[in-house]
Formats: C-alpha cells, structure tokens, sequence
C-alpha cells in the first residue's frame, strides 16, 4: 500500500514537471518571436538571429508552437534579402551574391515564392557585374568564369554573352569571339534586348574591319576578305568596308567582284566628287585591266581630284590615249 502510494505520488511530480518544463519552452518561442519584432527594423542580423531562434524551438515545441513558427518564417527569407541587399549597397559583390544564394535557398526552404524569384533574377546580373570589373582590370579568366556562371543561371540573358565576346577579343581569339558575338544576338534578339543586341553589332563591326585593316598591311588578303565579310555581315554598311572589299578583289584579279564592291562603296558614300576619286581611280584601273577603254576613261576623269590627278592624268593621256 505505501509503494503503490509512492508510485502514485512520483507520477504526479512528473507530470507536473513536465507542464512545466513544457509552459517555458512554449513561452521561449514567443519571447523569440517577440524579440525579432523589436529589433527588425534596428538590427537585422539580431531580430534574423531571433526568428531563426523561435523557429528552431517551435520545431521542439511541436503543433501547439506553429502559429508562431509560420509567423516567424514569414520574417526569415526578407531578413536575408535586406542583409544580401545591404553587401551590395557596399559594393561587396562576392558577399552580395553568397547573400543572394543564400536568401533564394531559404526562399525555396520556406515556400516565399516572390523572394526566390527575385533573388534568381538578381543573381545572374550580379556574376555579369563582376564579371565586367574582371574584364577592366585585364582579369580575362575570371571574368570569363563569372560571364559562364551568369549565363548557366539564365538563358535568356545576352549581355554575358557579349562580355565573353570583349573578353576573347582580349584574347586574340576571333572565332570564339564571333561565338560569343552570335549569340549575343540570338538571344538578345529572342528576349527583346535591343540595346545589347546593337552594341553587339557596332562591337562586331568594328572589331573585324579593323582586324581587316591589318590583315590588309600584313598581305594577308584571304584573312582580310573574311573580316571584311564578318564586318559587312554585323551591318556594317560604310562606304570604306566595300572599297577596301573591291582593292582585294582587285588584286586578286578577280574584277566582276571588284566592280561591284567599288560601285557599292561609291554608291554608299554622300560626298562630293572630290572625295569620290579614289572610287573613280580604282574603277578606271579596274577597267583599264579588262580592256574595257571607254569605261576606264570614263572613271579616271572623275578621278582628277587630288591625290589621284596627276596620275588619273597620266592614265588618260599617256597610256589610254582617251579622246
């Protein structure tokens, strides 16, 4: 009789001490709560801590704690944000993006839908950021590796694409330039950005007819020919680009070619006729080499404009003998 009384007595201490125990840890949680409230909008690493704090002992506390934990949770994903945020604002582009990682992980975690979304459309544009500082201060691989990381995030983003693209012209390394190039625009086309796809272009147009130019001084014609071709095929439609195509042709005799570049160049250009001799120089050349006199006399009369008269001159009266 007494041991049942004693058995009887320390199942009550038990249950007792379990309400107890059960009452502070339920009262932590709210104090938690409570305290990540007061401090959200003086202490965001501090009032995170106590959301983080309140979650963690609702999960021991069980159901009686989830209207207190949900709340809490709807707190977490936008204290990331705000902190992942605040790395930017210091221009602190390695803590920005491993602060965006971060809150698009807990976002996802949490079920915060709008937040992860935000933080998946932020990050792609934070990796082409840094990725251009790297190209500016001449860190090509690095900004290759950030240009790559942008572009696996999202496919629907041409500006990474056009960092490689500067980037390999750094390198000297036109083909995959003229990748990277290509597709800049195929996905700027696609995602409507009209600006990259432009500057794209110019950057294009540019960059082969200058590599042109050189290949032209090196005696490379060949070489020439195809940035010429790539320069024109960017929308480069300068007179000069066709007349520079029309001296290759022309001195690879190949003149039907070179006619009709000249004549596109002469045609693209506005000046007045003074500027338009040297057109008229090479077309009379381009003539006199096909025997077709009346053609050559024709152009080397408009070619009498210097520096192209007095041997325009010379053509005319010496060799052509023109009437």
């Amino acid at each position: 009789m007494k041991l049942q009384k004693f058995l009887l007595s320390m199942t009550g201490l038990f249950l007792v001490t379990g309400l107890v125990i059960f009452g502070q840890t339920q009262k932590d949680v709210i104090d938690a709560y409570n305290e990540g409230v007061k401090l959200i909008s003086s202490d965001t690493k501090g009032a995170l801590a106590a959301f983080e704090k309140c979650v963690s002992l609702a999960e021991q506390v069980g159901d009686e704690a989830k209207e207190t934990k949900d709340l809490a949770i709807t707190q977490i994903p936008g204290l990331y944000y705000k902190l992942a945020l605040d790395e930017y604002k210091k221009k602190n582009l390695d803590g920005a993006i491993d602060g965006f990682k971060k809150t698009k992980e807990v976002a996802e975690k949490y079920g915060d839908r709008k937040i992860a979304g935000k933080c998946a459309n932020i990050i792609p544009k934070l990796y082409y950021t840094r990725g251009t500082g790297n190209y500016k201060k001449k860190n090509y691989e690095e900004a290759l590796g950030d240009f790559n990381e942008a572009i696996a995030l999202t496919k629907s983003y041409a500006k990474p694409y056009l960092g490689k693209a500067l980037v390999y012209d750094k390198m000297g390394d036109f083909a995959k330039m003229k990748v990277a190039a290509d597709k800049a625009v195929e996905v700027g086309l696609i995602s409507h950005d009209t600006k990259t796809v432009n500057s794209t272009e110019r950057f294009m147009q540019t960059g082969a007819f200058n590599r042109a130019i050189k290949a032209i001084q090196g005696n490379n014609l060949t070489q020439a020919e195809e940035y010429l071709r790539y320069s024109i095929e960017y929308g480069n439609d300068s007179p000069e680009v066709y007349y520079q195509l029309g001296k290759i042709y022309q001195s690879k005799k190949e003149w039907s070619k070179a006619e009709e570049n000249v004549q596109k160049a002469l045609t693209l250009d506005k000046g007045m006729d003074n500027v338009k001799a040297k057109y008229y120089f090479i077309l009379g050349e381009i003539y006199e080499a096909q025997s077709k006199k009346s053609e050559a006399c024709s152009a080397f009369r408009k070619a009498l404009f210097p520096p192209y008269d007095e041997r325009a001159k010379y053509e005319i009266e010496q060799v052509l003998k023109c009437q």
